[in-house]
């Protein structure tokens, strides 16, 4: 299993250079019909723009990759939103970018910085979501133990539940390479008196900040 960072919600920005009106979105999606049905969705909306431009990345290695310049010359719209996309890691997003012609010509450079700045804007100002692969733990201990675990569980912005009956018990989502560390950490702190068990091993949705 593969962590992978997407786009966690739709969200669109706007850009004008020399009155042209650029309006980019960035639109989650997992596979090619979900793209699809988001960039005939956008045409729909914005059927009026001088061009809708397309690029989309999905896998979570950016195993599928296509982009379109959608009337622009070639190679200064779809590819260049791509390379954001490629240059960023972000995946199973799709990036449209509308124009909306001011009557000025922007030249190949022009369009190539127009679109590439409207796709990382987008990217930046969207919300995230890191999906990793987590281990899941299953801590039980005593109530005098509970301050202690969960002031350092949120120290270490782990994310955990927790269950309360004639002991607590958490559910501890825990990346595989720390299980090891954080068992010790735990044995430490309830002095040795914990139910210590792994679970289940899965991808996870994580909020993900820069």
């Amino acid at each position: 299993m593969k962590s992978y960072i997407t786009v966690a919600k739709e969200h669109r920005i706007e850009y004008i250079v020399e009155k042209s009106r650029f309006i980019a979105t960035a639109i989650p999606c997992e596979t090619e019909e979900e793209a699809q049905a988001g960039i005939a969705r956008i045409n729909k909306e914005f059927w009026d723009a001088t061009h809708n431009c397309t690029a989309y990345a999905l896998g979570p290695g950016q195993e599928q990759q296509r982009s379109s310049d959608n009337g622009e010359p070639s190679g200064t719209a779809g590819k260049p939103m791509l390379e954001v996309l490629k240059k960023t890691g972000i995946t199973n997003t799709l990036i449209v970018v509308t124009r909306y012609f001011g009557g000025i010509k922007l030249g190949a450079g022009g369009l190539i910085r127009a679109y590439s700045h409207s796709a990382a804007e987008v990217i930046h100002d969207a919300p995230k979501t890191l999906y990793a692969p987590r281990q899941i733990v299953s801590l039980t201990i005593d109530y005098s133990y509970y301050g202690a675990i969960e002031r350092f569980l949120q120290e270490q912005a782990y994310h955990y539940e927790s269950e309360f009956a004639e002991q607590v018990k958490l559910l501890i989502y825990v990346d595989p390479d720390k299980v090891d560390s954080l068992e010790t950490t735990m044995t430490n702190l309830t002095n040795g008196q914990q139910a210590w068990d792994l679970l289940e091993s899965k991808m996870v949705a994580l909020p993900y900040t820069e």
